[in-house]
């Protein structure tokens, strides 16, 4: 499967969450219902339910999620 952007600009997305201690599949679970939640949203309550998806987590993988959501959502992808 061809990837439609570059593996640096996904690998620096998500390093963040590698630096905070998940792995592979915990990630995929988080952006998957990142991208879920961003599609099917009305926009009122969706922040609460993002971090609601991390609100077991310790406080670095939780300060990652808002940072890599910040990456994602981000106009000009800081």
């Amino acid at each position: 499967m061809e990837h439609l952007v570059p593996r640096e600009q996904t690998d620096w997305l998500v390093q963040l969450l590698v630096e905070a201690g998940l792995g592979p599949a915990e990630i995929r679970v988080l952006v998957t219902r990142l991208c879920f939640e961003v599609i099917v949203a009305d926009d009122a309550g969706t922040d609460a339910r993002l971090l609601e998806v991390i609100a077991d987590r310790r406080p670095a993988v939780r300060a990652a999620w808002v940072e890599v959501i910040d990456r994602m959502t981000s106009p000009t992808g800081r």
